[in-house]
């Protein structure tokens, strides 16, 4: 009798500094300690198995109740598990400041490791900037997933233009690339109940994730 293992995925995010990497997977944890999860379209009950959050240091040390502004040094990881199987899976959240060793390091790691890659895009800057980023990265898998976080920071009246417009210019970047996109979500990682739809969307793209490429 064959016996089918179901397998952990790991899930790499990537972007540039200050996309909201880390806040993705805060909200996801903050979704699941207050069983949010199961409300989430194709949600599911999960538990935190472990965090790891150290990797993240305040930019101003000297006054870190004012300053919320951080810096990601190591990946950030968050390990969930579907109570029903008792799968586990990893999400990864590396730095985005290529210019230090350690983070480029990390980001490297990152790409290799993850069965899944999400690349994660601001609304509220630059685009080529971003892209910049990921012309620096050599590996990199033929399909990935794509998502357009602080949707929250558009203007109401521009939002919907300014992401359809980043869309296409994403989807033309990866297409020269070979790289296929197997899916858009537009976020907003900050909780805020007027931008509940965008909160729940992070929390649908990593379950979405995890639980179709196992």
């Amino acid at each position: 009798m064959t016996v089918e293992v179901n397998q952990m995925t790991n899930i790499g995010l990537l972007g540039v500094a200050s996309v909201g990497k880390t806040s993705i997977l805060r909200l996801f944890v903050l979704y699941v300690k207050k069983n949010l999860i199961q409300n989430i379209e194709g949600g599911k009950s999960i538990s935190i198995i472990k965090t790891d959050f150290s990797g993240e240091a305040t930019l101003n040390p000297q006054n870190p109740e004012s300053d919320k502004e951080t810096k990601t040094i190591y990946p950030n990881k968050v390990i969930f598990k579907e109570d029903d199987t008792g799968v586990n899976h990893t999400l990864f959240g590396p730095g985005g400041d290529r210019t230090e060793a350690v983070v480029r390091m990390g980001i490297i790691t990152i790409s290799r490791i993850a069965k899944q890659i999400v690349t994660v895009f601001a609304a509220d800057k630059p685009i080529k900037d971003q892209f910049d980023f990921y012309n620096d990265i050599r590996y990199f898998p033929k399909e990935i997933y794509v998502c357009i976080n602080k949707s929250d920071l558009v203007n109401d009246n521009d939002r919907e233009k300014v992401i359809n417009e980043m869309e296409e210019k994403i989807k033309s970047f990866f297409n020269k690339k070979n790289i296929k996109i197997k899916g858009f979500y537009r976020t907003c990682a900050e909780s805020n109940e007027k931008f509940k739809e965008y909160n729940d969307n992070a929390i649908k793209m990593l379950l979405d994730i995890a639980l179709s490429n196992k």
